[in-house]
């Protein structure tokens, strides 16, 4: 597969791989769980083995975010914790705990410059990890609030906003999803937890040997020149190296969890397998799905009543999520409101795709091979075509944008 990959390109590209976060992270979790695997066998109680793993997610945090910000991050979950559990009356605690989310919401991105000046990847980190504690946070406060889960402990509340495995770019978690009590991590553990990190770390070696450090800009410029195929090709490259590195996040994140004794959930099952947009994400992102499906989708009705305005409203959550987190890295200056768009159009498209993929793909025989791989090209392509406007460089208008799209529906008129 590396065939094509130019002797003189692999070297600079391994470079670029050394200095990714990833790289940063998997070098210190692993050297972290490793130790916790030790610490944790040698631990009768399974009460030290909580408070074992909080402080080694404290140190891991600081070590990729600064002490100062760790300590931070650590008192602004108190907070939220204490708020939920102690302030009375109830509408004093959801406001209050609105503002305590909002100010996550905020600070980083109006202190994005200032991030990037704390350390050679805190801000990377910053803008990682917060995405997925609002997450966790707003989960627990309402699990708390509808009586869906008890009481916690401190520590385990702690060890459920910023596990060291999944604090930075999950799967994500709720507490009650924590293992309790949790268990001494044995050599089976051990087995599996390298294993499927071995298979994260290949995997992003892979990509970044397939695909040189910027290769998405170019797209900016397909904006204007590229034909409706050329694009098609794109959409797919973008597909396999979205997968390819995100899933190898997700597969270390699992791997070091299994060191500690954590048997983490899973954030990806074949998404090439799913047969209409809706069982593409019901394997793709597994555990955002469900925080979504869970948070927002079935408050608002869920399949009982008005499913459209639901779909439409749970895909408008995901919209708002990853523009907030592109804005942490990228900062208003270089990706203000009218750069944005990629990421609506992308959601409207996904937001008409479950809509209306399952009664086309009900309306096809599905008792033969030849109809299932039609209908699971048929999705892959959508999800191609999906991916392109998701990954536009924040310089392409919107108008651009729209182009694109519609000469990937009618190629021959673009090409």
């Amino acid at each position: 597969m590396l065939e094509g990959v130019a002797a003189s390109a692999i070297a600079p590209r391994l470079r670029h791989l050394v200095h990714l976060p990833f790289t940063a992270w998997t070098g210190l979790g692993l050297l972290t769980a490793g130790l916790m695997w030790i610490a944790c066998r040698w631990t009768s109680s399974p009460s030290a083995r909580e408070r074992l793993l909080v402080a080694a997610s404290v140190a891991v945090l600081a070590a990729l975010v600064t002490l100062p910000l760790a300590i931070a991050w650590v008192l602004h979950a108190l907070a939220v914790f204490f708020v939920v559990e102690r302030c009375r009356p109830r509408w004093l605690a959801v406001m209050l705990v609105t503002c305590l989310l909002a100010a996550m919401v905020l600070l980083p991105v109006l202190y994005v410059g200032w991030l990037g000046e704390r350390g050679r990847l805190a801000r990377e980190f910053v803008a990682f990890g917060t995405n997925m504690a609002l997450l966790r946070l707003w989960g627990h406060a309402a699990d708390r609030w509808q009586g869906t889960s008890p009481v916690t402990p401190v520590r385990r509340f702690l060890l459920g906003t910023m596990f060291f495995p999944t604090f930075v770019n999950g799967p994500i978690e709720a507490t009650r999803q924590l293992p309790e009590p949790w268990p001494a991590p044995g050599l089976r553990e051990l087995h599996t937890g390298l294993r499927r990190i071995a298979l994260g770390v290949t995997k992003l070696t892979v990509t970044a040997l397939l695909f040189p450090a910027g290769w998405i800009d170019p797209l900016a410029h397909a904006a204007t020149d590229a034909s409706g195929l050329v694009l098609w090709g794109w959409g797919a490259r973008l597909y396999v190296w979205f997968y390819l590195s995100f899933s190898a996040w997700s597969d270390v994140a699992i791997g070091l969890g299994a060191l500690t004794g954590h048997v983490v959930v899973e954030n990806f099952d074949a998404p090439w397998r799913a047969l209409e947009p809706a069982d593409f994400w019901h394997r793709w992102h597994v555990s955002l799905g469900l925080w979504l499906r869970d948070r927002v989708y079935i408050p608002l009705g869920g399949n009982r009543r008005h499913r459209a305005v639901n779909v439409g409203a749970t895909f408008t959550v995901s919209v708002l999520w990853h523009v907030w987190g592109t804005l942490k890295l990228l900062g208003l200056g270089y990706f203000p409101a009218r750069a944005w768009g990629g990421f609506f159009v992308w959601g409207a498209l996904n937001t008409a795709g479950v809509l209306l993929g399952r009664p086309l793909a009900r309306a096809v025989p599905t008792d033969s091979a030849v109809a299932h791989a039609g209908l699971r090209l048929a999705t892959f392509l959508f999800a191609c075509l999906c991916w392109v406007p998701f990954f536009l460089p924040p310089s392409v208008p919107f108008d651009e944008a729209l182009g694109m799209l519609a000469r990937m529906l009618w190629p021959i008129h673009g090409s």
